[in-house]
């Protein structure tokens, strides 16, 4: 892969300052459309209805120092070097310094609007092309101007005249050509003395000042004001907006294998995503809404009834996923509607494998009594099954690691039920399977006064229970000892982990459910079959990430919001971001020089 010197985008900032410092600007204020208020990304009464995606960067220093803060001495290191090599290809290459020529003028966050072309192959609608093409191709910059005077006099004689190009007007307003390096034009525009626009395309450039003088701008699409005024958070790092039916059709499509169109039907329907990202004492949170437009002719399924299943569960747990009705997730996940049509799992071909394993049809014998709370938990395998004595007679005792119960799935189903009768009658189907078809042998216990019935398959691979707790809530365990950690309660539960309270206790109350994954633990249970390997290498990886929560609320027929918090492991305090070579390519030769440690030590 051959690496480009400077990357389009960072090109297209970078020709900001120069647009503004030139000198070829005037600053002064032209007859504008109100302001927007102050919970809405900067300049989206200049974005086009039409965009794709808009993402608000925040201008404050000490927002990106607090990111930094978080990781492993090794991630914090590479996420150092990766916004030095960003901030000295957009600030040192032409002499400038953050701190003394551009942060005393710039406005509190820089947006940028990814837009779609009339290149079908460019159109990411058609496609996910690599980033860096789409934003060479797509995109427009809007840039924050705080103070007018002090960008001309700071910028002024240090950034050179302005490469001649062909000037004119549109719409009352100056664009002029801006020479970057290399052969691509880009084109710019002051709106008025708090705004400038800056693209690659003068087509796009122009759709933007149709929208700043009222034509079909973002800020004007149904329901997007209202959902960012539905977010709280005041100072985020960044804000954001996804037309959802253009991202998760160019997400799906670059899926393997690819999602069935016919799953994705239900989000064409006129719908965004509005966030913001913020830093926390423990790591970030994102808050978002998303929103179905009028005329639709969707809704969202009103009520929050999830609010006991992180009671039932125990603090072990791994990963837990709840919800308020099971019988509409189900549809849910039949329809594709909400964000569950990515999921990896496809509700037709798991039902047709529970028919197969247990002769039960889900549509017949267990939906009909599942309109109720429910949980999915991943426990650690076998926990808290005693381990047997050593044989302080043998000499060297065999290792107990590789027992068929330390290998079984360690999982567990809760489901409020909306009918006992006939959640009984499924129960009691499943058991003749058990016995009949399977020969599993059965158990009858008593668990602190409740009855639970188990399942346990020749040579003790795998042993199923199920029993029923209070409020109807009937469980179903897979994995030895699981029924123990439920039944009647547990002793400690998943509520009290101070992971799942740092990523969850903030989000609405009530809510329509949790999603949950204990990152430090999970790397301790490797050896159940339902694990997966995690990354060990990178920023995103298990030593740096503690945990994931996530937590939906529907707030309305048409409005639902998202809460997620991701836990990040403390690092050190950081400090000034490092020099880096000028060509990036070079750090890759560093690595076969016979002495790395000189060259650290100059670092």
């Amino acid at each position: 892969m051959v690496l480009k010197r400077k990357p389009p985008l960072l090109m297209i900032v970078g020709a900001v300052l120069l647009f503004l410092g030139g000198g070829a600007v005037a600053f002064w204020a032209l007859t504008r459309r109100a302001p927007v208020g102050r919970t809405l990304p900067t300049g989206v009464n200049a974005i086009p209805d039409d965009a794709v995606m808009v993402l608000a960067l925040s201008s404050d220093e000490g927002q990106w120092r607090r990111l930094r803060q978080f990781g492993t001495a090794d991630t914090q290191a590479q996420f150092d070097q990766l916004l030095a090599q960003w901030r000295d290809r957009l600030l040192a290459d032409q002499g400038l310094d953050f701190g003394t020529d551009i942060q005393p003028w710039v406005g509190p966050e820089i947006t940028l609007a990814v837009l779609p072309t009339d290149d079908p192959i460019a159109d990411l609608p058609a496609t996910l092309p690599d980033p860096a093409i789409a934003l060479e191709e797509n995109v427009v910059v809007v840039v924050p101007i705080a103070d007018a005077g002090r960008a001309q006099s700071t910028l002024g004689d240090r950034l050179g005249t302005m490469a001649e190009g062909e000037d004119g007007t549109y719409r009352g307003i100056n664009i002029q050509q801006v020479e970057g390096e290399g052969d691509t034009p880009l084109y710019g525009a002051v709106l008025n003395a708090e705004t400038a626009l800056l693209s690659p395309q003068l087509p796009l450039l122009q759709r933007s000042i149709d929208a700043y003088r009222g034509n079909n701008a973002l800020v004007d699409r149904p329901g997007f004001s209202r959902a960012f005024e539905q977010l709280r958070d005041s100072r985020p790092l960044a804000r954001f907006y996804v037309n959802l039916p253009t991202a998760v059709e160019a997400l799906a499509g670059t899926s393997d294998p690819p999602v069935a169109a016919s799953r994705l039907a239900a989000l064409q329907a006129p719908r965004g995503l509005v966030g913001t990202l913020t830093t926390t004492n423990r790591g970030l949170h994102l808050q978002s809404v998303s929103w179905l437009e009028p005329g639709s002719g969707q809704t969202f399924a009103t009520g929050n009834k999830a609010d006991q299943m992180s009671q039932r569960l125990p603090n072990s747990t791994l990963v837990m996923a709840s919800g308020g009705d099971f019988q509409q997730f189900w549809q849910d996940l039949e329809e594709g509607q909400q964000l569950t049509a990515l999921l990896p799992v496809n509700p037709d071909e798991l039902a047709i494998g529970v028919q197969a394993l247990t002769g039960l049809s889900v549509s017949e014998d267990w939906l009909p009594w599942m309109a109720g709370e429910f949980a999915l938990g991943l426990l650690p395998p076998g926990m808290d099954t005693p381990e047997p004595e050593p044989d302080l007679e043998t000499e060297d005792p065999a290792p107990i690691e590789d027992e068929p119960s330390r290998l079984n799935p360690a999982l567990v189903l809760m489901v409020r039920a909306s009918d006992r009768e006939a959640a009984t009658a499924s129960l009691a189907q499943l058991d003749q399977v058990m016995a009949t078809r399977y020969r599993f042998s059965e158990e009858s216990a008593d668990l602190g006064g409740v009855p639970v019935t188990r399942w346990t398959a020749p040579f003790g691979a795998l042993t199923l229970a199920h029993g029923w707790l209070d409020g109807d809530v009937v469980f179903i365990s897979f994995g030895d000892g699981i029924d123990q950690q439920v039944t009647p309660q547990p002793s400690r539960a998943l509520a009290e982990n101070s992971l799942f309270q740092a990523t969850t206790g903030n989000a609405p109350r009530p809510n329509n459910g949790h999603f949950f994954i204990n990152l430090e633990n999970l790397g301790a249970a490797q050896n159940s079959l339902l694990l997966p390997p995690l990354p060990t290498d990178g920023l995103l990886s298990a030593g740096v990430i503690e945990a994931i929560g996530v937590t939906a609320a529907v707030l309305g027929d048409r409005q639902v919001r998202y809460d997620i918090t991701v836990a990040l492991q403390r690092g050190d305090r950081p400090g000034p971001l490092p020099q880096v070579e000028s060509d990036p390519v070079d750090v890759e030769a560093e690595e076969v020089e016979p002495e790395p440690e000189a060259a650290e030590s100059e670092d």
